[in-house]
């Protein structure tokens, strides 16, 4: 019997759990989580109702072979949660999610046989008879494979104590419905605290920075548009990937149909772009391009996109082409001084609370990941060139200190996004998973370990 140890019972460990009970039966599986519950990281944790999933239903599956599992749990379960019948193409809370996820570990056929283990990996130790992963409490599990799904870091506040990371426990309580507030970023994370602030019945003035004061687009629903894989310019500069994008946007639109048609049609492809770029055109994406790209490819659902569009007609929330020049703490409010975009006169703002949602940190070295923070110690792993996360192989193999793929130790979701670029949405994420179950189920005889 193979010995499995999946650290992280997040979305990525979860989806990854199942997939492999569903494609190795016979496997000892154990997930390691430090938190109560599986599948309720940070994405899926939270409790307010109008947190909506970002992708329709009918692309929230678990498993890429059976795309109506989610919609079949939510006919059954969608009543007692106050639902009603959801329809293939609805957006629901992402709490609602996280319910689903819990159960595909607690009450369904695809967990059974997965031990959750309560505790935090520390330390994982790679040999040649197999893995040794140590947990805080000191217990120590031995393992033929090890599989990192860590999901994203927590990175501190890039403005220090005077702001805050808006998960934090009590971030969003103690204000004033009248209290001027600054968000610093535009992106999801951004919307989801304008829309909790609104929720809560705050009525003071938002301000929200960003470098380009881009928002997130809106989901509509849009015809199907189909790319010849043999069209895709792979292995193109940036400049001319944008001019082939923008070009095909406009034939979609002269056709009577959306950009986001074309968009979606890319995502296929995206990974193959992304490892076919050198490795300066990756650099020059991410300082150029990722903020557009991030606009028009992870968008809102309709109703978060009119909650977010009344608060900005109202003139509740604005939005700031800006850099932030400094931050002073006083008395009782936080003064940015930041200046616009294209301007040279600075503005100054005095902000009861400082929100930063500016993201995951992109430096590995600062990560405050114990089980990464050993395994870079030892040499079992080393970040990739681009500070994105961990080198991962096209296998999803770790990569140690000397460039060697293990056999062992591997990762899948967030942290390999330096490999895979697209891997932060469930439908991403799940098709990894899937892979990367059907790799171990050819290597592994279901008899036999590695």
């Amino acid at each position: 019997m193979v010995r499995i140890a999946v650290v992280g019972a997040g979305a990525s460990g979860v989806l990854l759990a199942s997939n492999l009970r569903r494609t190795i039966p016979s496997a000892a599986i154990q997930l390691i989580e430090k938190r109560d519950q599986p599948g309720r990281g940070v994405a899926y944790s939270t409790t307010d109702p109008r947190h909506l999933l970002n992708v329709r239903v009918s692309n929230m599956s678990a498993f890429p072979d059976d795309p109506d599992h989610f919609f079949r749990w939510l006919q059954e379960h969608g009543p007692a949660l106050g639902l009603g019948r959801p329809t293939h193409f609805c957006f629901v809370p992402r709490a609602v999610y996280g319910s689903y996820l819990s159960g595909l570990i607690e009450s369904s056929p695809e967990g059974q046989g997965v031990e959750l283990v309560n505790g935090e990996c520390t330390d994982a130790s790679e040999h040649e008879g197999g893995v040794r992963l140590t947990l805080t409490s000191g217990v120590h599990l031995d393992a033929d494979i090890c599989i990192l799904a860590t999901g994203n870091d927590l990175r501190s506040a890039t403005l220090g104590a005077q702001a805050v990371i808006p998960w934090q426990p009590g971030a969003l309580e103690a204000l004033n419905e009248d209290d001027p507030v600054l968000i610093v970023g535009t992106g999801l994370t951004m919307v989801d605290v304008a829309v909790s602030l609104a929720r809560s019945g705050h009525r003071g003035p938002i301000t929200a920075i960003s470098r380009r004061g881009l928002r997130p687009s809106t989901h509509r629903a849009v015809t199907k548009w189909s790319i010849d894989r043999a069209s895709v310019p792979f292995g193109a500069s940036v400049s001319r990937l944008t001019r082939w994008l923008r070009a095909l946007a406009g034939e979609c639109e002269d056709r009577g149909g959306d950009w986001r048609s074309v968009v979606d049609a890319i995502r296929p492809f995206t990974t193959s772009l992304w490892t076919a770029m050198s490795l300066d055109d990756r650099r020059r994406f991410l300082r150029h391009a990722r903020p557009w790209w991030n606009a028009h490819r992870h968008r809102m659902a309709p109703s978060v996109a009119e909650t977010v569009e009344n608060l900005i007609a109202e003139g509740r929330l604005r939005l700031v082409p800006a850099r932030i020049l400094s931050c002073e703490a006083l008395p009782a409010s936080t003064r940015i001084t930041y200046r616009r975009r294209g301007a040279t006169a600075t503005e100054v703002i005095d902000a009861e609370r400082v929100f930063d949602c500016t993201g995951v940190p992109e430096d590995l070295l600062l990560t405050a990941n114990p089980l990464i923070r050993a395994l870079l110690a030892r040499g079992h792993v080393r970040p990739d060139p681009l500070g994105l996360g961990l080198d991962v192989s096209s296998d999803c193999s770790l990569v140690d200190a000397a460039g060697r793929a293990s056999r062992r130790l591997f990762a899948v979701g967030p942290i390999s996004r330096a490999t895979f670029w697209e891997i932060v949405a469930i439908p991403d994420i799940r098709v990894q998973c899937a892979e990367l179950a059907d790799r171990i189920a050819a290597r592994v005889p279901a008899a036999s370990p590695v």
